[in-house]
């Protein structure tokens, strides 16, 4: 279900604005869940909510969806965006996922959003990009301390613009054809065969062979499975673009022997 997360007004005007507020659902429930850091959605939203608010930018969120203790949060600072070369608008964001029986990794990351197309890729190339709560082994202030830092980093103005140079250099980076990359891809299992020729139908149709392209088109398939209310696969793509970017794909080298 949809949430909203106050006093962070909604980024969509498709219905969203009367939705309640999640932290509200969770203190209404009885039964109260944390892992073995003590971590509760509570706790973390809480604690989001308070280092939104402290920051110079105006913030909205894109959506805050929650089902049987899991969460996902996205959120965009409307105010903080770059132009790319090509007319394409990213702005600022950034990303929490939780899980209260821990079934997920409790996640924190930089998130560009693409205002075209309404599509994310999350951003996890640097230190303070992200930081994975369990992974890491926080407790305490130690995972406050974490996730504001991920938060300052997400939103601020300079490291934005070391993003977007990113993003501006896959656009002069040919592809031509994904398809090699994405039978790669296949074979790791990072996508199924459906998924790989929605990946492909989108490349296609937007006609932009380059690495920019194929980006675009992978997060596409997380915006269709958003909306099929798929927000864990979702998530994999937008995390898998931001891979994609990183280089963390690429196809392999080969070395050519002479005899």
């Amino acid at each position: 279900m949809l949430y909203s997360l106050m006093p962070f007004q909604s980024l969509r005007k498709d219905g969203q604005s009367g939705l309640p507020d999640l932290r509200d659902e969770l203190r209404s429930r009885k039964k109260k869940w944390s892992f073995s850091r003590g971590v509760t959605s509570l706790n973390l939203l809480d604690h989001v909510a308070e280092c939104l608010q402290d920051l110079p930018w105006r913030v909205s969120i894109d959506h805050c969806q929650e089902k049987n203790g899991r969460f996902h949060l996205s959120v965009v600072a409307t105010e903080l965006g770059r132009d790319l070369d090509k007319g394409d608008h990213v702005n600022a964001g950034f990303y929490l996922q939780h899980c209260e029986q821990g079934t997920i990794e409790t996640l924190a990351c930089s998130r560009l959003y693409r205002v075209q197309c309404e599509n994310g890729a999350l951003v996890e190339i640097e230190a303070g990009h992200s930081v994975s709560i369990a992974s890491n082994n926080l407790s305490g202030k130690a995972w406050e301390n974490g996730i504001a830092r991920v938060i300052k980093r997400s939103f601020d103005g300079p490291g934005v613009d070391v993003d977007l140079a990113r993003f501006r250099a896959t656009i002069e980076e040919m592809v031509v054809t994904p398809y090699e990359l994405l039978c790669h891809m296949s074979a790791k299992g990072l996508i199924n065969e459906d998924e790989q020729c929605q990946i492909q139908q989108a490349f296609n149709k937007a006609a932009d062979f380059s690495m920019y392209g194929l980006i675009n088109a992978v997060t596409q398939v997380s915006h269709r499975l958003r909306k099929n209310d798929d927000w864990i696969r979702a998530v994999h793509f937008e995390r898998l673009g931001g891979e994609i970017l990183r280089g963390d794909h690429n196809l392999p080298t080969y070395d050519f022997a002479f005899t």
